[in-house]
């Protein structure tokens, strides 16, 4: 059985974007409370391990595992340089650490806000995107690697040797369980739309008789 604290870990970094306790006790099953003792725990084990990670509680009381400022030079170039607005900031951030990336990931990790991101974004000349499957690629710019002067895998593979392997498998895993929980609501809101839908031409159908 995977260690509560360790499981809640995983979460964090499987899903790349702010929790609400009550999200992680649906997934988790651990009473609330706990819950909440835990994230201070893991909040304190990253801070004395003084990682590149970090674990934040923001005001409105969402929990999210991220990285710290100094260690994404594209969060303070940008600021400095551009001027662009955090939340653009932090898709593209999603973007260099996760890249390779398809768009529905970065969604998924984002929200839907990050539509307008990527077009910002391909505006400005940091990614393009070229049509896969369903989706797209969203490729990171010649632009994006001179303005940052940051390697690609290079960067990618030294972050991911700070996060312990046990960490990833256990991501890996929960990320594929959440897509599946995801992707069955997604298919009863469709099938309850649909039966509306039924429902509300049967009704006119008789109100015409």
């Amino acid at each position: 059985m995977m260690d509560p604290i360790r499981k809640i870990e995983a979460i964090l970094f499987a899903v790349g974007k702010k929790m609400s306790i009550e999200k992680l006790q649906i997934l988790t099953e651990i009473d609330p409370d706990q819950i909440k003792t835990l994230l201070n725990e893991l909040r304190q084990e990253y801070q004395e391990k003084s990682q590149t990670l970090k674990v934040e509680n923001s005001d409105d009381g969402m929990w999210k595992l991220t990285v710290q400022d100094k260690y994404i030079p594209i969060v303070s170039n940008l600021v400095q340089e551009t001027e662009l607005e955090r939340p653009l900031m932090e898709t593209l951030a999603v973007i260099a650490w996760k890249y390779p990336i398809i768009q529905s990931e970065i969604i998924k990790l984002r929200g839907p806000g990050a539509y307008d991101h990527m077009r910002t974004l391909v505006e400005r000349g940091f990614i393009e995107k070229t049509p896969y499957q369903r989706t797209y690629k969203v490729k990171l710019t010649k632009k994006f690697f001179q303005y940052f002067d940051l390697p690609s895998e290079e960067a990618k593979e030294a972050f991911l040797k700070t996060i312990p392997q046990e960490v990833l498998e256990d991501a890996e895993s929960l990320d594929k369980e959440i897509d599946e929980a995801e992707q069955l609501q997604e298919s009863m809101d469709k099938e309850a739309h649909h039966k509306n839908e039924i429902n509300l031409a049967l009704r006119e159908a008789k109100s015409s008789d």
